[in-house]
């Protein structure tokens, strides 16, 4: 949410007054259009520099006259400072300035807080993950292995941890795929074996399911045959 340091003073403020005479208009309509053009500022020019906006500042401040008009005001009664081509919002940063640093902060703080959070996240992710792929793979949790885990042996873990991670996998997948893969080969996986093959321990293929499947195909093909044959006979 954008805000500006607005200062009850400005009510009283003798360039408030030499600009509503300028514009032939109420201070309340001045000290507005200014709050206007400052809070489109905070938005969209937060160093204060309307150069690139020259055309748009009377909308900006919501302004319904001449927009080069309204300009030539702001700068002669100091709301405006211009230097050749350029256009600046006077004492921006004496006045906003500091506020705005104080948002880039606190943006700041924030990012690294969601940032936090997301890295804890990851890791109980992470740790719930690696110690379903030791049971998975070893039958033991991490506890009971850990004092006599080799440094390779967690290198292979961890790699095969953020793999699964990557493809989004949860300790519940990693389960069933596990069993899919014992059913399959008739033991264990190793962490790369899972990583390998897990695409196709999705579905439990056995040698008993091939079997089956040949027969049925080898059947299909001879009723087809038959039908076939029946088929030339009939017309003969």
């Amino acid at each position: 949410m954008a805000w500006i340091k607005s200062d009850e003073s400005l009510s009283q403020h003798p360039k408030v007054d030499q600009l509503a005479d300028a514009l032939e208009c109420s201070n309340v309509e001045v000290i507005g259009h200014l709050h206007y053009l400052w809070w489109w500022g905070l938005s969209y020019s937060q160093n204060g520099d309307l150069t690139r906006y020259r055309n748009r500042i009377a909308a900006a401040a919501n302004y319904q006259g001449d927009n080069d008009f309204f300009i030539s005001n702001l700068v002669k009664c100091g709301w405006l400072d211009q230097k050749g081509k350029t256009l600046k919002i006077h004492d921006w940063d004496d006045y906003h300035g500091a506020l705005m640093d104080k948002r880039e902060k606190a943006t700041e703080r924030k990012r690294k807080e969601r940032q936090k959070k997301d890295l804890d996240v990851q890791d109980v992710d992470r740790k719930e993950i690696l110690n379903t792929v030791i049971e998975v793979t070893t039958g033991k949790s991490h506890s009971e292995l850990a004092s006599s885990m080799t440094s390779d042996a967690y290198s292979r873990y961890n790699n095969c941890v953020t793999q699964l991670i990557e493809v989004g996998a949860d300790s519940d997948e990693i389960r069933r795929r596990g069993l899919n893969y014992f059913i399959k080969f008739g033991e264990r996986p190793t962490p790369k074996a899972i990583v390998f093959n897990w695409l196709q321990i999705d579905e439990v293929v056995t040698d008993q399911d091939r079997k089956q499947n040949k027969k049925k195909a080898q059947s299909i093909a001879s009723d087809l045959e038959l039908q076939a044959w029946a088929k030339e006979v009939d017309n003969g």
